[in-house]
């Protein structure tokens, strides 16, 4: 057996082999420009064995099971991840993996009679109790400008019954579906122009009165932008907190569901407006949802508003963060998550797996925690592809498979 040679190498050389960056880093679209980036500058990542590297001869290849690698966790110092490893092997042991079946049922949950009108289940996620608290904020936000503004000599009139906020919801519903060049053509004379039903509804001084002073929130709960603890969607939360527990009442998911980002079309000036050029809407309010599969059905949803949206943050990264919050208001085990390489790593697969829902995603062949050796797997034909196992994790796999270029699944 010929004489084994041996290169040491510092921390810092071993750190730029095993993490270095690559141009992987910059495939992800320019709609992710404006995310907070993943920071992992306080993770460390070590060879278990020493810190030095072998290099091995093909005649000492026998002595050493190459198929298997170790990486050691330590995040800090401290936590559940501590001294952890993970370690993956290219041969695939299908009998080690699990997958339990799920036990809940899913789909609608509600009363509702067949054939019920579709008001009857618009209702169902905008109640009459939220309706009235529009009602109360309204007619409080009314007096409170015309308080700040002095205004004495005003056509305004309090809203008195819910019903009235009811009518003002149709007229918006109709404009959203029917768009005409001007708010005022809904009541215009010419036939061409006006819009009966929504005539019929209420009139135009009406509606632009409640308009002007419609209102979600409650006014006097409101904080500055100076203030502590000041959230640039205090006043939407409230009404969005009563619409998330309405999603939640009303619809039991299916196993499969899905996570990504939604864009809500909006060009006016606000902080916290994206551009997106691959959406359809290119410039809006980016959403974070977790959606059925089958359906399409929002479970839950929360605006991306940077560090200071009531996303926690943590080191793993705002993926890692935004999926975890996300499935938090998942009630059973078993799902199985599906989503994209801006949100993917190891560890959040791994955490998942231990909290009883499954997942699978791309991810970007730079990403910690995968396999060693992976970006140098050449393959040459279209529908190649490379296995690895978790050793610790059975259930744990990460695929790379060649298409015009290779993909990594995990």
């Amino acid at each position: 057996m010929s004489k084994r040679k041996r290169t040491i190498l510092s921390q810092t050389e071993i750190d730029a082999i095993l993490f270095g960056s690559t141009s992987s880093e910059d495939e992800i679209s320019s709609e992710d420009d404006d995310w907070p980036k993943l920071d992992s500058g306080n993770d460390s990542s070590v060879i278990t064995d020493k810190a030095e590297i072998d290099t091995e001869t093909e005649e000492d290849a026998d002595d050493i099971d190459q198929s298997h690698q170790s990486i050691a966790i330590e995040e800090d110092g401290k936590g559940a991840d501590k001294d952890r490893k993970i370690s993956w092997t290219t041969a695939i042991d299908n009998s080690k993996i699990e997958v339990k079946s799920p036990n809940f049922c899913s789909g609608p949950v509600h009363n509702l009679p067949t054939g019920s009108d579709p008001s009857e289940y618009f209702k169902l996620f905008f109640t009459n109790s939220m309706c009235e608290t529009v009602r109360v904020n309204t007619n409080k936000y009314a007096e409170y400008i015309q308080e700040k503004k002095n205004i004495t000599h005003s056509k305004w009139k309090p809203v008195e019954f819910v019903e009235e906020i009811w009518n003002f919801l149709s007229v918006m519903l109709i404009m959203s579906i029917a768009r005409l060049p001007k708010m005022s053509d809904y009541w215009a004379s010419n036939p061409m122009l006006g819009n009966d039903m929504i005539k019929r509804t209420m009139t135009r001084d009406r509606f632009m009165e409640i308009l002007r002073y419609f209102h979600l929130s409650n006014r006097e709960e409101e904080k500055n932008t100076q203030d502590e603890g000041y959230n640039i969607m205090q006043k939407l939360d409230p009404f969005m907190k009563d619409l998330k527990l309405n999603f939640l009442k009303h619809f039991s998911p299916y196993r499969e569901l899905s996570i990504d980002e939604a864009l809500i079309k909006y060009k006016g000036r606000l902080g916290i407006v994206q551009y997106m050029p691959m959406k359809p809407a290119k410039r809006g309010i980016k959403v974070w949802m977790l959606c059925d599969s089958r359906l399409g059905y929002v479970y839950n949803f929360e605006p991306y508003c940077g560090k200071k949206d009531n996303v926690p943050r943590s080191e793993k990264g705002l993926g890692y963060d935004v999926i975890r919050f996300l499935c938090s208001c998942l009630k059973s085990t078993g799902h199985h998550i599906f989503f994209d390489r801006f949100f993917s790593s190891v560890l959040l697969m791994r955490d998942l797996l231990n909290a009883g829902q499954y997942s699978t995603g791309t991810i970007m062949l730079n990403r910690k925690y995968l396999p060693e050796n992976i970006k140098e797997f050449k393959l040459k034909t279209a529908g190649e592809s490379k296995c690895f196992q978790c050793i610790e994790t059975p259930n744990l796999t990460c695929t790379i498979w060649k298409d015009k270029k290779e993909i990594a699944l995990v």
